[in-house]
């Protein structure tokens, strides 16, 4: 199929791909959520666009991550885009590690919050991350003291008479520092075998539903290290943009795969707990959507690392138009 050529406007901030975002710090909060929900997430999101082309994802264990990311700078490497210059973001999103019926390894994520419309907008239309607009506040740097925070545009009970508002729908607080005191880590393969120890203790070995998982456990622990070592960190998108004459339809609907490329991982280390607080909101049923234990959860495990990296341009698993 022959695609018509992208028209330019003035005032649009769609930046061409790939896009390198360098100076980012990025903090992923793990809490343990519902098996069954998460395969729910998949299914209703993802696998009733690919089931055509006979790709189906589930989720890979019984946990989220809730990520937040300040990014220095993030900018396009495509002329000319690349010639107009660059901005800085924070993206603080639900994550949920998924698994494809081939075995790779890839994150879903079914909530994006980022404090800029240049950042939402490039996020939705190029790859379809569900970005949506917020204030985010987070500590200044790794080891601050300081909260993190989500205040977003919700509506909190579905009626005629409610009106959206602009509320604190989630926070992250711990009454320790970020970081431990014994040192730090400079290897992004020493971290994820640290984090992997403990994601295995906490969320695969007393849980017996995740082993109905398309490949082994070791398998996917290859394909993890070996995403670490080349420095591509899959991510899939459900991209739709809703018909204007039914507004039940999608004009456009695909289940999109990027790679972000890790091209420099400085350092790292792990958090102390932290106590997570989300507003139930209709609008945004996070807890409910994503199998959490409830509108108040505590992360045991979480890790912080410093890097830059490259978001590449994305591949279509599937399509509808």
């Amino acid at each position: 199929m022959t695609r018509p050529d992208y028209i330019a406007r003035g005032g649009d901030l769609v930046m061409a791909p790939p896009l390198e975002l360098t100076k980012a710090t990025m903090y992923s909060f793990l809490v343990g959520a519902d098996y069954q929900a998460l395969v729910d997430v998949c299914d209703k999101q993802l696998n009733a666009v690919t089931a055509s082309v006979g790709v189906r994802y589930q989720p890979l264990l019984p946990f989220v991550a809730i990520v937040c990311a300040d990014i220095a700078k993030s900018y396009s490497t495509t002329p000319p885009d690349s010639l107009k210059g660059w901005m800085a973001e924070r993206d603080f999103g639900i994550w949920i590690p998924v698994v494809s019926n081939s075995g790779k390894i890839g994150w879903y994520l079914p909530y994006v919050f980022v404090d800029n419309v240049a950042a939402m907008v490039t996020g939705r239309e190029v790859y379809g991350f569900f970005k949506q607009t917020a204030t985010l506040a987070m500590p200044d740097s790794p080891g601050a003291a300081g909260d993190f925070s989500v205040d977003a545009l919700v509506i909190e009970k579905y009626s005629p008479e409610s009106t959206a508002q602009t509320i604190r729908l989630m926070t992250l607080t711990s009454t320790e520092s970020l970081t431990a005191p014994d040192g730090e880590l400079t290897s992004v393969r020493e971290l994820a075998l640290g984090v992997w120890k403990d994601v295995k203790r906490l969320f695969y070995d007393t849980v017996a539903d995740v082993k109905v998982l398309p490949v082994s456990v070791w398998d996917l622990i290859k394909n993890m290290l070996e995403e670490l070592v080349t420095g591509d960190v899959p991510m899939v998108f459900l991209k739709q943009f809703r018909d204007a004459t039914d507004p039940t339809k999608a004009c456009y609907q695909a289940v999109i795969e990027a790679p972000a490329h890790l091209q420099k991982f400085e350092r790292g280390w792990f958090t102390h707990p932290h106590d997570v607080t989300i507003t139930p909101a209709d609008s945004h049923p996070i807890v409910k959507e994503c199998g959490l234990a409830g509108p108040a959860i505590r992360s045991e495990l979480g890790f912080w690392c410093q890097m830059q990296f490259v978001m590449q341009p994305g591949k279509v698993i599937a399509e509808h138009t």
